[in-house]
């Protein structure tokens, strides 16, 4: 494998790896609801072994995970990737770029379930279908795991957002507190009013490891007004809380059929880690992997830590 290091980094993203995927590239958008066009990116490699379907995480896009899509076609992997709605290139259903905001969360699987069943399985014949997610993503990948047991056929889920981190306030009080500020179209709004993105990099407040993949990215935020979504809308923490609770409980771990590999960071403070424990726990075939000291984005680590994970997700894969 042809990893990237952290020795001039942005220019051999730059360089070498943006046009390696760029040359495999096609995009367009599907509109399972009327008017709501999601945008999505298809890369194709040569005599493909399976496919890997992303589910990026909150505030992401698939413009995030250029480097991981390079290592997933090195390995003989076509891929699919697209930005779910309220993100990216997708639908905004409130008036503010900033702000994440999402009527169901609901909405994100069914999204998924529309792209594979439309566009994905028609395109890989009888390769086998591989499922990544990350953080808010996870959520996403475990629902549709629960909800259509028999969509793909192994999934990973990288430090999955199973449960959300408020600190010392309980749950229920987030969620009654949400439940009163976002009544009528108060729903779209932020807890506080965001009009404008910082263009100001702060690696020690970030959620990644490796200062040089933080740096490449944001300056990708700072030129495209598309990815500088920063907060969720009140509505939108309510559905992710419900979404949560919903995607760890007994009755619904109990309908997954496929193997998954769980990573978990042993320094996140973005979500729960005991909730992933739970889940691991309540899956028949799951292997959880605990990455210590790393924090939340574990696909933007350095490559002491990053070449491990992808190695192991490759073995898994096989």
């Amino acid at each position: 494998m042809d990893w990237i290091r952290e020795e001039n980094y942005a220019e051999v993203m730059r360089s070498k790896v943006e046009p390696y995927v760029a040359a495999r590239k096609e995009s367009g958008t599907f509109e399972r609801v009327p008017g709501q066009p999601i945008y999505y990116e298809h890369f194709r490699t040569e005599a493909p072994k399976g496919v890997i379907v992303i589910s990026h995480g909150f505030t992401e896009s698939v413009q995030k995970f250029t480097e991981s899509i390079y290592y997933m076609l090195c390995a003989g992997y076509d891929v699919w990737g697209f930005d779910h709605r309220g993100h990216g290139r997708s639908v905004r259903l409130n008036g503010n770029p900033y702000v994440v905001h999402v009527e169901r969360f609901r909405d994100y699987v069914d999204d998924l379930h529309y792209l594979v069943e439309t566009l994905v399985k028609p395109a890989a014949g009888t390769l086998p279908l591989y499922l990544y997610c990350h953080s808010m993503g996870g959520c996403i990948g475990a629902k549709i795991i629960e909800q259509y047991p028999t969509l793909f056929n192994k999934a990973v889920l990288s430090s999955p957002m199973l449960g959300l981190s408020f600190g010392k306030v309980p749950v229920k009080v987030v969620y009654i507190g949400a439940s009163l500020m976002g009544i009528g179209e108060r729903r779209k709004n932020s807890t506080s009013p965001i009009n404008e993105f910082d263009a100001t990099p702060n690696f020690e407040a970030c959620c990644d490891s490796s200062e040089c993949r933080y740096l490449y990215y944001f300056e990708k935020q700072k030129a495209n007004r598309h990815l500088q979504t920063r907060s969720p809308s009140i509505q939108w923490g309510k559905e992710a809380v419900k979404a949560c609770y919903q995607a760890v409980s007994e009755s619904q771990t109990a309908r997954i059929q496929i193997p998954v590999l769980l990573f978990q960071a042993g320094n996140d403070t973005v979500v729960e880690n005991s909730a992933q424990d739970l889940f691991a726990s309540r899956v028949r075939q799951c292997e959880l992997v605990r990455i210590p000291d790393m924090k939340h984005e574990l696909y933007m680590t350095d490559s002491d830590v990053l070449i491990p994970y992808w190695e192991k997700i490759f073995a898994f894969l096989q």
